[in-house]
């Protein structure tokens, strides 16, 4: 049945449909959230609790809870790499401006799905967020403070549940709009993808489970707790101490900004990195820019003899004079590379090709089959490892099981589609072989020398015969037609007489 639902029906490379990867890992967030919907409780005073409760009480709400936090993280994580893809090939050029620009919008909304799902929960790191949110909503001019009280409310007692309406209803129908309209008309869901990732989500709740963090008390000093990671460079311009709305509001919307107008001021021809080069400077820049923000943003001054506020500020001299540096740096070095790549590529197609004496791994039927079932019988020991796992409450175990078994079927569906296709593939054409030389009469060919000295002396004898015959055409130009005729005969049956002399002397030789 999966393989009806598989487009296309061998395997490529996933680069190329990331969005589709993303739109599964949203759907994942469906399943979970509707899941945890039964048992959460959007009140203030019990948030936190019915959390653990589904966390430590509810069966399987581990398992949900985990496979929920970190697809959003993955979700996050696939929109960024499908975008950075986009933008480097250039497919926003194929006439998909409209798709580009509703892409950058869902992954603004991406964003802030994740950062209100994470602050229903109203932990210690909730709370700041929050207020860090409300602050840089309430710094907007004119429309600031009537924002933040249709977002936030007027106090915590409002915020959870406006947070939990925003999560769960009004930001998933803007996306499903906004997906619609940017996703084409041909997707590519390919069945072992969707596990393979699927399985690395469940895999990475098991290595690395979420925990609650500490219930907010606002009786008790809160603690040094930093955002999350697709939030940790914002959280780095804020931590240095400069205006709110120029780091928080300003310099996020410009470059969300200048990503909207790639499209329209991408000027070249040609849809490769490297004929692009200022545009994928450009898109380097910014990721270098974003690698170095994060780092800031988790950075903590490890001295604790200084206080919390010494602790989290960053020095907004050394940090802007280092961003202001980075760019020339990093644009620069970036073009370079690119120039030097198309030299040398330009190069490479002068000097002919030279065999590189790869080959490509083709297994037999037989070796298709042994791995096939090696990868059925490790599946039916995972199930009863899950299985035990589940019995003896070791949760995260199970799992990174389960996970692993996701991983293991995505395999299994690889190699049997492999092998399908082999089965339909047509037979390779039959190759004809090579005709062999026409045979020459052994009297002739008694060894290869022989032969040798045979065409050396006819050609000999063939040229001798040509001289002999300019020659009597030359002397005898004054003579009849008949006669000149009568010489040339003579000549070439002197040549031929001596030509069958010579053979049947070499041949008693």
């Amino acid at each position: 049945m999966g393989m009806k639902f598989t487009f296309p029906s061998r395997f490529v490379s996933p680069l190329g449909f990331l969005g589709m990867l993303t739109f599964v890992i949203f759907i994942i967030l469906g399943i979970t959230g509707a899941l945890l919907m039964l048992f959460y409780e959007p009140i203030l005073d019990r948030a936190w609790n019915s959390v653990k409760t589904i966390n430590d009480v509810i069966p399987y709400g581990f398992h949900l809870r985990n496979i929920h936090y970190h697809a959003s993280n993955a979700m996050v994580m696939v929109a960024l790499l499908h975008m950075y893809y986009q933008y480097f090939s250039g497919r926003y050029k194929i006439r998909n401006e409209i798709l580009w620009v509703t892409g950058i919008i869902l992954g603004v909304l991406t964003i802030l799905e994740a950062f209100t799902g994470y602050d229903i929960i109203f932990s210690e790191r909730a709370e700041l967020a929050i207020s860090i949110a409300a602050s840089l909503t309430n710094s907007i001019p004119i429309m600031g403070p009537q924002m933040r009280d249709a977002f936030f409310g007027s106090g915590f007692h409002d915020f959870v549940l406006r947070f939990y309406a925003f999560h769960v209803f009004f930001l998933p129908i803007v996306m499903l709009g906004l997906m619609v309209v940017h996703f084409p008309r041909f997707l590519v869901f390919d069945v072992p993808m969707v596990m393979a990732i699927t399985g690395a989500i469940m895999l990475t709740g098991g290595v690395f489970p979420v925990d609650m963090g500490l219930k907010f008390d606002p009786s008790v000093p809160p603690g040094i707790t930093v955002p999350e990671w697709y939030l940790t460079g914002l959280y780095a311009f804020l931590r240095s101490a400069y205006d709110k709305f120029t780091t928080g509001v300003a310099w996020p919307g410009l470059f969300i900004f200048a990503l909207l107008i790639v499209p329209f001021i991408d000027r070249y021809k040609k849809f490769s990195w490297k004929d692009r080069p200022i545009i994928t400077a450009i898109g380097i820049t910014s990721l270098a820019q974003i690698i170095v923000t994060t780092y800031w943003g988790f950075y903590i001054d490890p001295d604790r003899t200084k206080s919390l506020l010494e602790r989290l500020v960053i020095d907004p001299i050394f940090l802007y004079l280092v961003m202001i540096l980075l760019v020339p740096l990093s644009f620069g070095f970036t073009y370079m590379m690119i120039k030097l790549a198309k030299n040398a590529e330009a190069n490479a197609k002068i000097q002919p090709k030279k065999p590189t004496g790869k080959s490509s791994i083709n297994l037999t039927e037989k070796w298709i089959y042994a791995i096939f079932i090696a990868l059925l019988v490790f599946q039916v020991y995972l199930n009863i490892a899950a299985y035990y796992a589940v019995l003896n409450g070791m949760k995260n175990y199970s799992l990174f099981i389960v996970g692993i078994m996701m991983l293991v079927f995505a395999g299994m569906f690889h190699v049997f589609r492999h092998a399908r296709s082999l089965q339909k593939a047509p037979p390779p054409k039959p190759t004809m072989p090579p005709m062999p030389m026409k045979a020459t009469p052994p009297s002739l060919t008694k060894n290869g020398e022989a032969q040798t000295g045979q065409i050396t002396d006819g050609t000999k004898i063939l040229e001798d015969a040509a001289a002999k015959q300019k020659t009597l055409a030359s002397t005898k130009s004054g003579s009849s037609p008949s006669q000149a005729g009568q010489s040339v005969n003579k000549a070439d049956s002197v040549t031929i007489d001596s030509g069958e002399h010579k053979s049947v002397s070499d041949e008693k030789k």
